[in-house]
């Protein structure tokens, strides 16, 4: 995702207390200024932006400091070719940007999947494994889809060969004709357009054996991150070019996973914020079963 922020930043010499500063909290990041621009531009490329960490930063270092829209990337199409660029930029650019602990999220599926006895599950979204390990550690097959073939060769670096990882955007499942036990898709499906994310749940749940079950993982709008950037559409904001975030609510969990088996959703929070000691996202977890 790419944040621009208005500053008061004035020459080279500040720029570099900023970048200093930044980089505990946003390690591996692209950050551009133009000190030419009246707004003194700020400009952060990273996957993973904590808005309101930024700021907090920079404030600190007595500069003002404030989310812009960005003049150069204005186009908000999320087509499977912007995405995957996006993606595979990022992945270049940052490697294993995530750590390789597993999320909140993550845990509680695999806690939900032992329970349950499941041994075979999907992971939409796998790239580069930071999350699957946890299910692999606990004795499942994992098979993953990952649009981006640089995260796959993460992936394969850093966990091996035996997860079987099929290449491609997650709006062309299904990538074969298994039913799994099990699906776990962290993030990923806030990232799509409404007709998108209706039809990736509904392929998650048609892969779903009778008695499977699913665990998805969204952003909340109840998330420090929410109305940050462009809004391109309703609870929608722009991360960059080819790239937009849905935040949920109770409602929208509702209606969009009503239908395929939605048991059971509660808010959680997601990465510790490095300066704040807060939690720098809201997510809510989302527990479908299969009949």
């Amino acid at each position: 995702m790419i944040e621009i922020f208005k500053t008061s930043i004035q020459d080279q010499h500040d720029t570099v207390k900023v970048v200093d500063a930044l980089s505990s909290i946003l390690p591996n990041a692209h950050l551009n200024f133009d000190l030419e621009d009246q707004d003194k531009v700020l400009r952060i490329q990273h996957p993973a932006i904590d808005t309101a960490a930024v700021i907090t930063v920079v404030e600190s270092l007595g500069f003002s400091c404030k989310v812009i829209p960005d003049k150069i990337c204005t186009d908000t199409h999320n087509s499977a070719a912007d995405m995957q660029a996006f993606w595979d930029a990022s992945f270049n650019g940052h490697q294993t940007m995530w750590g390789f602990e597993p999320t909140q999220s993550a845990i509680i599926a695999k806690d939900l999947f032992v329970e349950k006895g499941i041994k075979d599950i999907l992971v939409p979204g796998i790239g580069y494994g930071r999350n699957a390990r946890v299910f692999v550690e606990n004795g499942m097959q994992v098979t993953g889809i990952e649009i981006s073939q640089t995260a796959i060769g993460l992936a394969r670096k850093h966990y091996g060969h035996d997860m079987q990882i099929f290449h491609g955007s997650v709006t062309d499942m299904p990538f074969d004709n298994h039913l799994y036990e099990g699906i776990f898709c962290y993030g990923l499906v806030y990232l799509l357009n409404p007709e998108q994310r209706k039809k990736m749940i509904r392929d998650a749940y048609q892969q779903l054996q009778p008695g499977g079950w699913m665990v998805f993982s969204v952003v909340s709008r109840n998330s420090p991150n929410y109305g940050k950037g462009k809004e391109v559409g309703k609870h929608t904001f722009e991360i960059g070019k080819g790239g937009q975030l849905f935040f949920y609510d109770e409602d929208a969990v509702k209606q969009e996973f009503g239908d395929y088996g939605l048991t059971d959703f509660w808010e959680i929070d997601e990465q510790t914020n490095a300066v704040t000691n807060q939690p720098a996202f809201r997510f809510i977890v989302i527990k479908c079963k299969k009949a």
